[in-house]
């Protein structure tokens, strides 16, 4: 979909304006798809991330106690 400025949306006729609003919803709808699709992969990686951090933390305070 191209760029187009306010005078450009201003000069197209009824047919035209339907046909680029189609484009815009189907874009719209793309994004959101992939939008979620990464919104939930996040998600995931976060919580990865932080059950690694607990085990992490677990077993530095283990070597720490099995060292005193």
């Amino acid at each position: 979909m191209g760029e187009l400025s306010d005078v450009d949306l201003v000069a197209l006729d009824y047919d035209q304006k339907v046909k680029l609003l189609e484009q815009v919803v189907k874009e719209l709808l793309s994004l959101r798809l992939e939008f979620a699709s990464v919104s939930g992969r996040y998600a995931e990686l976060r919580a990865n991330l932080q059950v690694l951090r607990e085990v992490k933390s677990a077993l530095q305070s283990a070597i720490k106690a099995e060292g005193l």
